[in-house]
Formats: C-alpha cells, structure tokens, sequence
C-alpha cells in the first residue's frame, strides 16, 4: 500500500529527502500537464513545473495537512501560471500545437497513419479553442475536466467559491462545445484517464 502524501510531507519535514522524490514522481506529471494547458507551451511547463516544485519545497512547512498535496502543489503552479500569463501578454507570441501533442494524448493509444493525423488534427482544433477561452475558465476546465479535481479542493487552489468554479467549468465546455460539438468529449475521453466525464 502506498503511503499517503501527508506521511510522506512529514518524513520531509523530518528531513528525509527520498520522501520529497517519492512526492515528485506522484505529482510531477500531472503539474508539468495542467501548466501546460493553462499557458500553451511544453517548454515552458516543465521550466515551471520545476519552480513550483521547488517553491513547494521551500514552503512546505506552511503545509496544511487537512489540504489534498496535489491541490495545495497545483494552487502553487496556477500563481506561477497567472504570473507568467500576465508577463507574457506584452509579447504574445503563437504556439505550435504539434509542441502539445504528447501533453494532449493519452499514452497507449493506437498509432496509424490515419489515426495519428485525425489525432493530430483534433488535438490543433481543440488547443486552439481551449487557449482562446478567458483565463478564469480555462483554469476550471483544466482543473475539473482535465485533473480530475473536484470543486473544493479547486475552491481550496483558487480562493473562488465552488459554485463560481461549477459555473465557470461548465461554461467552459459549452463554450468549447459550441465551438467544436462533440470533438470537445472525445477530447476528453481521449486525453485523460478520466472516464466518468
């Protein structure tokens, strides 16, 4: 049985830093994932991921125990996002969505010819469209839709009531949906391990 990430952050607290490794190989993935979305750039995601990694480290003792690990790391990585969203608007430069590809796809997943074009194809249209949204929904989409994560633990990440998140996730997708019908759900389906969405 795994050990749970708050006995895992106590043993780093006690200065057992194999813990904090053990911590990375569960989180990292998924941070380097939602930074990605939220700011449109493979690189620049693992870059960042990297500084709110080590900002959790940093601040861990400031740690509450009661908050999910993940949740209180992604709050981390979502400031950094803003904070480089802001920066970045003076400059704004487009992103190749093939940069995103493997961020977007789901490993295992057949690989013909045909179905890596579709795929492709699918994942530039439905990039394109999740970029376009404002940031406050982009930020619950990928938080609900995306990471799976509910809507107190996203209330916890972004200081904003659950139901303005509710409202904001599902507007989201119907934004999205409006702009590309049913390719959004398949998106979904397709592009992360969640299957009850």
């Amino acid at each position: 049985m795994d050990e749970s990430d708050a006995a895992l952050v106590k043993r780093v607290l006690a200065g057992e830093g194999a813990a904090y490794d053990e911590l990375l190989a569960r989180h990292r993935p998924a941070l380097v994932r939602v930074i990605a979305l939220m700011i449109g750039d493979a690189d620049e995601a693992e870059s960042l991921a990297q500084e709110a990694l080590t900002r959790a480290y940093a601040q861990l003792a400031d740690y509450r125990l009661e908050l999910r690990f993940g949740a209180w790391l992604h709050g981390i990585a979502l400031n950094l996002c803003r904070n480089h969203l802001r920066a970045r608007s003076r400059h704004a430069r487009p992103v190749a969505p093939e940069q995103l590809q493997n961020t977007l796809v789901k490993d295992g997943l057949q690989n013909g010819v045909l179905t890596g074009i579709l795929r492709q194809e699918m994942n530039d249209y439905t990039w394109k469209a999740i970029a376009g949204l404002p940031i406050a929904l982009r930020e619950a989409f990928v938080l609900h839709f995306v990471e799976g994560l509910d809507y107190a633990d996203m209330s916890a990440i972004c200081g904003v009531a659950a139901g303005t998140l509710r409202v904001r996730a599902h507007r989201a997708r119907t934004l999205l949906r409006s702009s590309l019908g049913p390719v959004v759900d398949t998106w979904m389906r397709l592009g992360t391990d969640r299957e009850d969405i």
